[in-house]
């Protein structure tokens, strides 16, 4: 919503932008304080009455202590991924598996997101963890590689993928180490498109990263509020070179802090 309404005010050349809303008002203002002067103004809506919105900051619920299970996701070979009170275990971006609480215990559930976690759970309660582990990576990782043979599960969140293709190399993008950070808001499903973010390091320089894939007109909206939430000193957003467009360019530039968009092939781009 933020970040459209950015580019639409830079399309038309206006002096100032301001948007009344009657949900996410708080978290909105936010996300506006990362912009520079003239920042956005974030109104709430109440009937026929409107008022500045007080900045809401985002809570990010932590994820548990379950040692034994995510050494269980190493050890099977995946990324190991904090997210929203959650740890997911992932191939190159995608969710094959998650630690949480359930009862108040350490708890993991195994398979390509969550209606297959469910699904598997209910079919086989009490299965063996490596072996599934390793059955649920057989069948995915070939499709999650450089050069793999096309198929839907090399189409899933491709963003995601992005970031694991930096974290793994992050010279790509002039940074010395990248690593993940949930967004501020829960995933959707896995056939939802989002952005996927980290933080890098430069030196001493902080580096917010933010990948996406597709024409994504709300990244702007996506990076200020990690910005606003984080205060790194730099931004760099990364997409695919077909998704390069100079109106995001806009956007992010329209942010108070020395940003800049980077284009990186995707490595499924050699799988289609």
């Amino acid at each position: 919503m933020l970040g459209t309404a950015i580019i639409w005010s830079n399309a038309n050349a206006c002096s100032a932008t301001n948007l009344i809303v009657d949900e996410g008002a708080g978290e909105l203002a936010h996300a506006a304080q990362a912009f520079a002067d003239p920042a956005p103004k974030i109104w709430q809506a109440n009937g026929r009455d409107i008022a500045p919105a007080t900045p809401v900051v985002p809570n990010i619920t932590p994820p548990p202590k379950c040692a034994n299970f995510t050494a269980e996701l190493i050890g099977a070979g995946l990324d190991v991924v904090a997210d929203h009170g959650v740890w997911l275990g992932e191939i190159n971006g995608l969710e094959v598996a998650r630690v949480g609480m359930r009862d108040g215990e350490c708890s993991i559930d195994i398979g390509v997101g969550a209606y297959d976690q469910f699904a598997s759970a209910a079919i086989s309660p009490d299965r063996d963890v490596a072996e599934s582990l390793a059955v649920v990576v057989s069948m995915v990782a070939p499709h999650r590689v450089a050069g793999g043979e096309p198929h839907a599960i090399g189409r899933l969140v491709r963003s995601r993928w992005l970031r694991a293709q930096l974290i793994r190399e992050p010279g790509h993008i002039g940074l010395d180490s990248v690593n993940p950070i949930p967004l501020l808001c829960e995933r959707p499903g896995l056939n939802e498109s989002q952005p996927a973010a980290a933080l890098g390091l430069r030196g001493e320089t902080s580096v917010l990263v933010a990948c996406t894939v597709g024409l994504d007109l709300g990244i702007a909206e996506t990076a200020a509020g990690l910005v606003a939430l984080h205060e790194p000193d730099e931004l760099i957003v990364v997409v695919p070179p077909r998704d390069q467009h100079q109106r995001i360019t806009d956007a992010v530039d329209a942010l108070n802090l020395p940003s800049q968009v980077v284009a990186i092939e995707g490595e499924w781009v050699s799988s289609r």
